[in-house]
């Protein structure tokens, strides 16, 4: 499985996955400011992350990525969710992702392992950008 085979299964699995994520929130400690954000707004934000990764995986510092998570840390100081929540949430994100793509297969030879750990680096890396970006828009001054 190669990076361009994942995207397309994420993208493609987006509403799968947006609604793994929600599932997996319902149920986190902890999260008790995020669980009062309507399930579908949740959802739809957690969607567009997944259906646009693949445009930013390999550029997590793009300025249209940045902003997208910038607005979120904004938005969600606006509706009083903890940043530690809202950097959960984040990491909530990358971890289903990931047990999405490692329960379609794929990896189970040398080279794809290689390309496994190549893709789970990205992925680390694009949402460890996504909880900076979001902790910085969360503290900005209004």
């Amino acid at each position: 499985m190669d990076i361009n085979s994942v995207i397309r299964l994420v993208e493609c699995g987006a509403d799968k996955l947006a609604q793994r994520w929600v599932e997996r929130m319902r149920h986190e400690e902890g999260m008790v400011d995020y669980l009062r954000i309507p399930e579908l707004e949740l959802k739809g934000h957690i969607h567009r992350a997944y259906e646009e990764i693949g445009t930013y995986l390999d550029q997590p510092r793009h300025p249209a990525m940045a902003e997208y998570f910038r607005e979120l840390g904004r938005k969600r100081r606006a509706e009083h969710v903890r940043l530690i929540e809202v950097l959960r949430a984040i990491q909530l994100a990358r971890a289903v992702l990931w047990q999405h793509v490692v329960e379609q297969g794929g990896f189970d030879s040398t080279v794809n392992l290689y390309q496994a750990m190549n893709l789970y680096r990205q992925v680390v890396n694009f949402f460890d950008a996504g909880q900076i970006f979001a902790a910085e828009g969360y503290l900005e001054k209004e």
